[in-house]
């Protein structure tokens, strides 16, 4: 850190002989490793440099700025570095969102005293959507589902609106209040009695009227989070028309999305839509997915195996 800041002292020599600047793919190294260290000194020694040279501060290094100031617990300076981020016309990613959100859920403190921070009336400069998601997401992370739904719930007062990230993390919320809910009874349609499938219904249906409302594209990570809620509480054909209605949307979907809903059908022995879901893997943007197709063979082979060793079991009582 002495040597960065005595080149950036040189730098402004004027009559020195050499010239004294750090390339900017060199800094967003060294912000990188700032960043993973939790540096926040080095980062905004980085950052600063970057300026001083005449450099535009890059999405990662605002990205790594942010991360450090989460790491450090420095929450308003974080959220400021949020915002500011927007105001230079980067999107924060869904990453770095769940990443802030990771750190504020360490400390049930910690939550609180954003979510004071973000409604009081001092939060010019902190407040906006990708921070008030942070919040909700990182209420979310701790199972404080009442906690993360009341901020979502505030956002029309706070004069804020939705986007993607919301909708996205409004689903990943709901699998976790579902698990949180219903325990070792998911993802088996057999287990969930039909008013808790109904109640998941609903508010999943609430996430979807809303993004309706306000205009908002779903994700490759929103179909994700989507998909998943619906294998949880048993709702395999609905989850095989969501991907296909994103496949007809354009989106290229994650594998881990297909990977899900395939192994989840050939696990309830759904064979037949297990495989039907592989199929769609080349028009997902995913390619051929053998490694997928070996998994439902073999999980179709093992029931096959189950079911011939309790028939001849059968007929060997009979025979007796």
């Amino acid at each position: 850190m002495e040597i960065l800041s005595s080149i950036q002292q040189l730098h402004h020599y004027e009559d020195h002989p050499y010239d004294y600047t750090v390339d900017s793919g060199t800094l967003e190294i060294i912000s990188l490793f700032a960043a993973k260290r939790g540096s926040i000194d080095l980062s905004l020694l980085i950052i600063e440099m970057a300026e001083s040279f005449g450099f535009s501060i890059s999405e990662s290094m605002f990205e790594d700025v942010i991360l450090s100031f989460a790491a450090s617990r420095q929450v308003p300076q974080c959220l400021g570095a949020l915002v500011d981020m927007e105001r230079n016309e980067y999107t924060p990613s869904r990453e770095l969102l769940r990443n802030v959100a990771k750190k504020l859920s360490y400390d049930d403190s910690r939550l609180r005293f954003t979510q004071h921070i973000l409604t009081g009336n001092d939060n010019e400069g902190i407040l906006s959507t990708a921070t008030m998601n942070c919040l909700m997401m990182g209420y979310g992370m701790k199972k404080n589902i009442q906690s993360a739904f009341d901020v979502f719930h505030s956002f029309q007062e706070l004069g804020l609106r939705p986007d993607a990230n919301t909708a996205t993390f409004l689903m990943e919320i709901l699998y976790i209040s579902t698990k949180q809910r219903f325990g070792r009874r998911i993802y088996a349609e057999d287990n969930l009695r039909p008013d808790d499938v109904n109640d998941v219904e609903g508010e999943i249906d609430i996430v979807l009227s809303m993004m309706t409302e306000e205009n908002i594209e779903p994700t490759r990570y929103f179909y994700h989070e989507y998909v998943r809620l619906l294998c949880s509480v048993g709702l395999f054909e609905d989850a095989q028309i969501a991907v296909e209605e994103a496949i007809s949307n354009g989106i290229t979907l994650q594998v881990g999305t297909l990977f899900l809903l395939a192994v989840q059908c050939a696990h309830r022995g759904k064979f037949e839509m297990a495989h039907d879901v592989a199929r769609l893997s080349i028009a997902a943007g995913c390619g051929k997915q053998v490694t997928l197709i070996r998994r439902i063979n073999n999980l179709q082979n093992q029931a096959l195996g189950v079911r011939g060793r309790q028939n001849n079991s059968s007929e060997e009582k009979a025979d007796e």
